[in-house]
């Protein structure tokens, strides 16, 4: 098994189909290794750092690895490994999992403790916080505010006591850092979004703390993972220092060792989050020589070979978050795909769309609002991208103001379909209305009452455009009944398609005009057009 380092790039993926293509298999093998330390602790023959160590156990000719516990006994209890080369070098100090909804981290340092080093030694705590690991929450449960936050529990800058973490987690991990007095430190994180597209979040960057030469390497770190980043709008950046509080802050100041934090963005996809953090540690250890330049590194397996306990999302689908849309559809669809973990529904911006976010997903919701709001607001660069997407596989789901949106006719709209609105007098008001499922509308969605009612609100009533460069669209479902208020056309609406659907090129749109997410009993209609345009084709 090779890591995949040095090639972290953002490109066209196989969309994640629950067949099973993709990466989804080997980070649910990663996860059930990395589940089954956090909830059997004591499964080994480990110790605790102050009993006697156990006889090593040797992963190869040239490495040696120590396995201790901390905190054992306790509901904290994680496992550390110490992997000796047996040649003189630095030693590197890694961690991840200090919060707990950023799984790239503990992840990827999961891998990184199966390399094989050629010199100097690694340190490594993949799974720092099993309680909010556990929980899928950034902060430990069950402690106040004082000190639920674990990477503000290091000690800070002010403290003349090089010894006074707050708290036994940060107290454990502190006293491995000061007995391992390592020669660098590299802590495992995520941020939110970009930062390169959102000051505010530290995702896609590397922070360096101000000891040479971590700030130098951190530049080097980023130009490695940057070049072969395509969508230069979710570049890397370096920033700096890290928080007080944090582990690296506290490492640099008190230990006075060069320190990095390396910040994935959690709307990235989870494979590549690992991924882009395997190449960056790669890129350090490979500049202080514990291992070779290439990529042809061999991985031991861990130690407990286990079916995957937990698996990442089988789709993942970003969410339009922007000029142009409200109300109550968006968190609605929030809540109903991140209920559990077959799907994964992340908000992206205007912004992140023009850079090229939506080749990380499997599919894209444009919700109800205003179509020509959310054109102007994603600009003809926006609009190119999202074309792209579903040209080469994507998924794309029109509610209302975003089926508008997919429609032909004016400037602006995206054409991905191949209707067209019957009037431009669009403001037909807000109703109950009866539909009615085709046959293969049926087959579609499952089994949903049809006919029944649907809540609508100016979604658009179409027709043929007659694009010959398009495919006719399939009608799923007819709305039975209409409205037709502020002197809006009579006698258009009954028959006409509420949702529509086709191909376009390699990807599949579906489009809904009234709001299923919204009425009680059709929160299933929009998740089951998702899963019906993401099993349509691989993407290149």
């Amino acid at each position: 098994m090779t890591p995949r380092v040095l090639s972290g790039v953002r490109k066209p993926r196989p969309a994640i189909h629950s067949k099973g293509s993709g990466l989804g298999w080997q980070f649910g093998i990663l996860f059930g290794c990395l589940v089954a330390a956090l909830i059997l602790p004591t499964a080994l023959a480990a110790v605790d750092a102050d009993e006697d160590e156990p006889a090593p156990v040797t992963l190869s000719g040239t490495n040696s690895v120590v396995v201790k516990v901390l905190l054992p006994h306790t509901r904290y209890a994680t496992r550390y490994y110490i992997i000796e080369s047996g040649l003189k070098g630095p030693t590197v100090m890694i961690v991840g999992g200090v919060h707990g909804d950023e799984p790239a981290g503990a992840l990827a340092a999961e891998a990184v403790r199966h390399w094989v080093i050629r010199r100097g030694r690694l340190v490594v705590i993949p799974a720092a916080n099993v309680p909010a690991l556990a929980a899928d929450r950034r902060l430990t449960p069950e402690l106040g505010e004082e000190s639920n936050n674990l990477n503000r529990n290091f000690p800070l800058s002010a403290e003349a006591d090089a010894a006074a973490a707050r708290g036994v987690q940060a107290q454990a991990i502190w006293q491995v850092a000061r007995a391992s007095r390592p020669d660098w430190l590299v802590d495992l994180h995520e941020g939110v979004d970009f930062h390169r597209l959102n000051k505010s979040s530290t995702g896609g960057s590397i922070i360096a703390g101000s000891l040479a030469p971590a700030p130098d390497v951190a530049d080097q770190m980023i130009a490695a993972v940057n070049g072969a980043i395509t969508n230069h709008g979710m570049d890397f950046v370096r920033l700096n220092p890290p928080v007080d509080g944090s582990l690296a802050r506290a490492a640099g100041v008190h230990l006075h060792i060069p320190s990095l934090i390396i910040e994935t963005t959690r709307k990235d996809p989870l494979a590549l989050r690992v991924q882009q953090q395997e190449v960056i540690v790669h890129g350090l250890l490979a500049h202080l020589g514990l291992v070779p330049q290439d990529t042809n590194m061999t991985v031991t397996p861990g130690p407990l070979d286990l079916a995957p306990i937990v698996t990442p999302p089988r789709l993942v689908v970003a969410l339009y978050h922007g000029p142009g849309t409200g109300g109550n559809g968006p968190p609605n669809l929030l809540k109903r795909f991140n209920a559990g973990r077959e799907t994964s529904l992340t908000e992206v911006s205007p912004q992140e769309i023009s850079a090229g976010v939506l080749t990380n997903y499997d599919a894209v919701i444009f919700a109800g609002g205003s179509g020509s709001r959310q054109a102007a607001a994603l600009g003809a660069d926006g609009q190119a991208q999202v074309r792209e997407f579903v040209a080469k596989g994507g998924g794309y789901i029109g509610i209302c103001g975003g089926a508008y949106l997919a429609l032909c006719g004016k400037e602006g709209r995206l054409r991905l379909i191949n209707a067209i609105p019957l009037s431009s007098q669009w403001r037909r008001g807000r109703a109950t209305l009866k539909w009615e499922l085709t046959g293969p509308g049926a087959g579609v969605f499952g089994p949903v009452k049809s006919p029944g009612e649907v809540l609508y609100h100016n979604g658009p009533v179409v027709g043929p455009a007659k694009d010959a460069s398009l495919p006719p669209y399939e009608p799923l479902a007819f709305f039975r009944t209409e409205t037709a208020q502020n002197d809006t056309p009579k006698g258009i609406m009954v028959d006409s398609p509420a949702i529509f659907a086709a191909a376009f090129q390699k990807g599949r749109v579906v489009c809904i005009s009234p709001h299923p997410e919204q009425t009680a009993g059709l929160e299933n209609i929009v998740p089951q057009a998702v899963a019906w345009v993401t099993g349509h084709t691989d993407r290149d």
